[in-house]
């Protein structure tokens, strides 16, 4: 099951029953002391020196050279390595030898990216690794996530997460992680720390919006904007401005995976491969998009295109207008960023 999924199935029954499960912690966490320092519990990893995949030296036939733009970051379905496809000229990149358990969490620019070591274990607490595709060979830690959820601060400088009793640490890279006063949510567009009280999102002592249901998902746009997820039900959105723009309704259980400019969302199923759903936050401009069907996806930079994780390879579909080509590499999860 995607983390993302995971985290909106045990976040609803926490807010929508009281007294309910320890994903209402990890939303809403703990208090503690703001910004003391505080080792998180590491895990042991060692850097890999090995090669990593042998990256295909040609792009597959037919594709369309110049078309796309950026980097496709991805950990293999089969055997969970990371590999990079340069989008442009449709080409592997070589990178170091990175694996695990397939769950990947990358911020929206650069080479770092943070992946997954093994399954959680029963406190719900998943180890993951940190680490920088530009240099594979150094260490920048092994934590525990609580139900699997690591976030990033936009400009990819700093990771949250929550741990242990849900105490929440912020890490910037190369330094020490620091205790949070509650389970982060989400960074804000100027690398803010966002926390979901209830239906409150809050920053600090502001509260930024007051939702109408208990807060189980933030995602902040590239150009400002917000989308909060209401009760696991609804998602209601703001602009840049903190103005309510509109509130509609998202497949119960499941957490969206929104636009850059938060204007669509696509819903994959909870387990599996199957029909992705696809959700218009009232500012998407062309066609919804059809046919759409994974086990993940990830939208470009632009907001154009979709790349879908399934069967038989990586399928990039165009919004507008309308193209879709096919990568010939089957994925499990997907990070989208420019170059």
């Amino acid at each position: 099951m995607n983390p993302r999924d995971l985290l909106t199935l045990l976040v609803i029954g926490a807010v929508i029953v009281i007294g309910g499960f320890a994903a209402a912690d990890a939303i809403r966490g703990n208090p503690g002391p703001e910004r003391s320092s505080a080792p998180s519990i590491a895990v042991q990893t060692s850097p890999s020196r090995l090669p990593g995949p042998q990256p295909q030296p040609d792009a597959p036939p037919g594709w369309p050279q110049g078309v796309l733009r950026g980097t496709l970051t991805f950990t293999d379905f089969h055997d969970c390595s990371i590999r990079v496809i340069g989008l442009a000229g449709g080409r592997e990149r070589p990178v170091g030898h990175f694996a695990g358990s397939c769950s990947l969490w990358a911020p929206p620019v650069g080479q770092r990216l943070a992946y997954g070591l093994g399954p959680s274990s029963g406190d719900g607490l998943q180890p993951f690794r940190i680490a920088d595709l530009n240099h594979p060979n150094f260490e920048l830690g092994g934590y525990r996530a609580l139900f699997g959820v690591v976030i990033w601060s936009p400009d990819g400088q700093r990771v949250a997460w929550c741990g242990r009793d849900r105490t929440g640490f912020d890490l910037e890279i190369g330094g020490e992680a620091h205790r949070l006063p509650h389970c982060p949510a989400a960074y804000t567009p100027d690398n803010q720390i966002a926390y979901a009280l209830g239906n409150r999102l809050v920053v600090g002592r502001r509260t930024l919006v007051t939702a109408r249901g208990g807060i189980t998902y933030a995602h902040f746009g590239s150009d400002g904007s917000l989308v909060v997820l209401e009760d696991g039900r609804w998602m209601a959105r703001y602009d840049a401005d903190g103005r309510f723009t509109g509130r509609y309704p998202a497949p119960e259980g499941r957490t969206p995976i929104l636009s850059p400019r938060n204007c669509a969302a696509l819903f994959p199923p909870l387990q599996g491969g199957g029909p992705i759903e696809f959700r218009s936050l009232g500012c998407f401009v062309g066609q919804p998009p059809e046919g759409l069907s994974g086990w993940d996806a990830a939208w470009s930079p632009d907001g154009n295109w979709i790349a879908l994780a399934r069967s038989g390879g990586i399928r990039f579909q165009r919004v507008t207008p309308p193209l879709t080509v096919r990568w010939p590499a089957e994925a499990s999860e997907l990070v989208w960023r420019p170059d």
